[in-house]
């Protein structure tokens, strides 16, 4: 048996290893250790926690597949225990299809982790692996933020570009459920002015609001995760998956060029085999306001993802392109050449605003790379709240979660702005701005086109 690590953003995985095995029961122990920076617990404020996503792939001898691994997972409130081994400090929680599972700290505290001594119970019988099998793992870590369940404003009172509003007068909507919402001109309907099909109708149950708590990755898709990502396909769909030869290598040996940096010029179909890949899913605009807003928070008119209407744009910076690239001052990633690094602005004592961080402590939700997120005009409405299974589907190997998109131009949009864009234009990057809005899907890749997932709460 082997296994590999691997590395995304600031978190570090080691020491990865198949331990155990009980061929009674047809399960071995996945040991690792795990460290991130700048983690957090808080019961105040914001109330929420950041974390780690973690999935395994493996497959068997003398195979070139990769397949998704299955966890043990036991239901809420069962006496039966899960059978992982949790590092000091911190929990583990399955997600109830043994997709992955969520490390984050047990108590409140802020600084950097690190977690030794982690063992996830994989029940390789359930993946089609027999006892006498011989496997190759890799072990992969996402840094997420937890978004807890909450009542939040759409719409900022602003000016903002086709905003949500209510439908009787041009003020914020509250979201307290996630049941259905009716779209219209009354006082207790949501309404946009958008150029779509955001005037009439209903937006239904299924569809994720953001009242109920969710997942978000901490950071957009970086080079790294995205070379992780193609270097577990084929030869030829990793080639057709590759946006304007980020990496250099051979597959399946392919480097980013710059591992840290966020990844541009990807394609709706790009982030969607990723996120299906990676058991996340796309988020929706509602959910994206949410996790940049915050519960309970009273709106800033044409407040930026920091909360206010400070805009500086990065400048003078340091180790440019490099693990250590940081910048001088500056809030977002505005009028450059390219991408800045995940997290660049984040430090142990930089503040919401200098930082760029959302109300959850997310980071370039303004600016940098475009955030794709599902439509709350008519063509997005059939997309419900269902995560990738870790597979892709049919001979292009495309995600294939029929949930994700019914053909319709406008299914998709995008949100944030991104960092190439001229300094006149800089209120795109609004919370509540939609112009960037576009109305079709866009299947061909954007040089501002990027994205991150998300994961409902369980």
């Amino acid at each position: 048996m082997a296994a590999h690590f691997c590395k995304a953003n600031n978190v570090t995985t080691a020491n990865v290893s198949l331990g155990s095995q009980n061929t009674a029961l047809h399960y071995s122990m996945v040991k690792f250790d795990i460290a991130w920076e700048n983690s957090w617990r808080t019961v105040t404020n914001e109330s929420n926690y950041d974390g780690c996503w973690v999935f395994v792939k493996f497959r068997k001898k003398n195979t070139y597949a990769w397949q998704h691994a299955t966890f043990n997972y036991v239901s809420p409130g069962t006496a039966a225990a899960s059978g992982h081994t949790e590092p000091s400090g911190s929990t583990i929680k399955t997600a109830a299809d043994g997709k992955g599972i969520f490390i984050y700290r047990n108590a409140v505290g802020n600084g950097n982790v690190n977690y030794t001594g982690a063992q996830l119970r994989w029940n390789y019988n359930a993946d089609g692996v027999a006892d006498n099998d011989s496997v190759e793992i890799k072990l992969f870590a996402v840094e997420m933020v937890y978004v807890p369940q909450g009542s939040f404003y759409l719409g900022s009172n602003g000016t903002e570009s086709y905003h949500f509003r209510r439908g009787d007068k041009d003020t914020c909507f509250e979201v307290t459920s996630e049941n259905v919402i009716t779209v219209g001109a009354s006082a207790s309907n949501l309404y946009s002015a958008s150029p779509g099909t955001l005037q009439n109708g209903t937006i239904p149950a299924l569809y994720p609001k953001g009242f109920n708590g969710f997942w978000c990755m901490k950071y957009e898709i970086s080079q790294q995760q995205y070379a992780d990502f193609l270097n577990t396909l084929d030869a030829a769909t990793a080639t057709a998956r590759t946006p304007f030869g980020f990496s250099s290598g051979t597959h399946p040996n392919l480097l980013p060029n710059q591992p840290e940096r966020a990844l541009n010029g990807m394609s709706n179909d790009d982030v969607l085999s990723l996120l299906d890949w990676s058991a996340l899913r796309p988020m929706t605009e509602l959910e994206y306001e949410k996790a940049c807003r915050g519960a309970n928070q009273a709106p800033v008119p044409n407040e930026y993802a920091w909360g206010n209407t400070t805009i500086e744009f990065i400048q003078n910076p340091t180790d440019f392109g490099l693990s250590t690239e940081t910048w001088a001052s500056g809030n977002i990633a505005y009028n450059q050449s390219a991408p800045m690094r995940c997290g660049a602005l984040a430090t142990s004592t930089s503040s919401r605003q200098s930082s760029g961080g959302s109300f959850y402590g997310i980071m370039e939700m303004s600016g940098n790379v475009y955030e794709m997120v599902v439509s709350a005009d008519i063509p997005g409405r059939t997309f419900i709240s269902k995560n990738g299974d870790g597979y892709l589907g049919g001979a292009s190997q495309n995600f294939d979660v029929a949930e994700w998109f019914n053909g319709s131009p406008g299914f998709y949009g995008y949100r944030g702005d991104y960092y190439a864009q001229s300094p006149a234009y800089y209120s795109y990057a609004a919370i509540s701005n939609r112009v960037s809005y576009f109305t079709y899907y866009n299947n061909s890749r954007l040089a501002g086109g990027g994205g991150r997932g998300v994961r409902t709460a369980e």
